[in-house]
């Protein structure tokens, strides 16, 4: 206790600050420089993650101010000696050199969520900080090659991104993927040389990976996530509330959802894609002109519904396709005799296969859960 006493008010002989340019003497990783310049790279994706967040005057002030100080505690005598303290004596000794009480929390909630089930930053400048520090993390050492391989993560990868989720599941209301944009924006403009678009690949699918990981894991079935991810969405929040949503509505309405799907199955098989999708209602059967209506009138719902993010409504939207669809395998001879009819009802199939395009690929969703 006296030592940490004796180190704590060595410390404070000079502000929090003054410590910062000494980080360019500890080496973050061999490739990716030193904790300076980290520092410099979490303050610009900051800068970048704030703006996209909604951080306007002092918030975002403090945003930036939080990454700049975030680190420089790891050079404090107090933290050299006692390594667990890391963050916690950077608030105090945030505080004591005048600093907001936004900046001095943010500085020690950045290294939050260290563990799965563990507290995300109380604040939104908080959030901001340590998804930038776990981000740039994360992009840097997937650049060198230094990724996860099969069990091994030697920097805790995993958990950082499961930690960014955490966060952004609690409110940081953010682009992921733009973010990723950014950090290897910064990376490349300071030099390092990697392949961009490889490298992009990667940590996005990195992230989609830890996404349906974290879904299985609260009870999503395995066939929803896939149905969702089968479209190419890659935002993680969109992803998690669209298998939420396709989740809930197979419960409300079970017979209805595995019906849509055997019918979706069916007609995934039998469409041609070299068809095209434009039908000729003049050689449409009964049963199949109705189904054109009800396609021509839920393509339009799901766009509407997608445009505003209203999941729900898109998926009750393809629930409806259920009675139309039935109605024409029951009702239509997909293969007719006459060619122009046959080729037809293919464009049809099509059409109605195009409108699940943008929402999920019922296909995948087997009537077992």
């Amino acid at each position: 206790l006296y030592d940490a006493k004796f180190f704590y008010d060595e410390d404070l002989k000079q502000p929090l600050e003054a410590y910062v340019e000494k980080l360019s003497e500890v080496v973050f990783q061999e490739s990716l420089g030193t904790m300076r310049a980290k520092t410099d790279r979490v303050v610009a994706l900051t800068k970048h993650l704030g703006a996209d967040a909604g951080l306007q005057g002092q918030d975002a002030a403090d945003a930036e101010r939080a990454a700049f100080l975030a680190k420089a505690d790891l050079v404090t005598g107090a933290v050299v000696e006692f390594t667990s303290v890391q963050g916690i004596m950077g608030r105090y000794y945030a505080q004591a050199a005048g600093e907001t009480d936004q900046v001095a929390e943010a500085i020690a909630d950045h290294y939050r969520p260290r563990f799965s089930g563990d507290a995300t930053p109380a604040t939104l400048v908080g959030k901001v900080v340590a998804t930038a520090d776990k981000l740039d993390t994360i992009c840097g050492l997937f650049a060198v090659g230094q990724g996860p391989t099969g069990s091994s993560d030697p920097f805790a990868l995993r958990r950082s991104a499961i930690g960014i989720l955490a966060i952004i599941e609690d409110g940081l209301d953010i682009s992921l993927i733009q973010a990723i944009d950014a950090s290897l924006g910064i990376y490349a403009q300071g030099g390092l040389e990697f392949d961009r678009a490889a490298v992009r690949a990667d940590v996005v699918d990195f992230f989609v990976t830890r996404t349906k990981v974290m879904l299985r894991d609260g009870g999503v079935a395995a066939d929803t996530v896939d149905a969702v991810l089968a479209t190419g969405v890659e935002e993680p929040a969109t992803i998690v509330a669209r298998a939420r949503a396709l989740e809930a509505a197979r419960a409300e309405q079970a017979e209805a959802f595995d019906d849509l799907a055997t019918a979706y199955a069916r007609a995934n098989n039998l469409r041609d894609a070299g068809e095209g999708t434009d039908v000729d209602a003049a050689l449409l059967a009964a049963d199949a002109q109705a189904l054109d209506q009800a396609v021509q009138t839920a393509q339009d719902a799901v766009e509407a519904a997608l445009a505003a993010n209203d999941y729900p409504a898109a998926l009750a939207t393809l629930a409806g396709l259920r009675a139309p669809i039935d109605a024409f395998f029951e009702g239509v001879m997909v293969m007719d005799e006459d060619p122009a009819v046959r080729a037809n009802n293919l464009r049809l199939l099509n059409r109605f296969v195009a409108v699940f395009a943008n929402v999920a690929d019922f296909g995948k969703m087997s009537k077992a859960k």
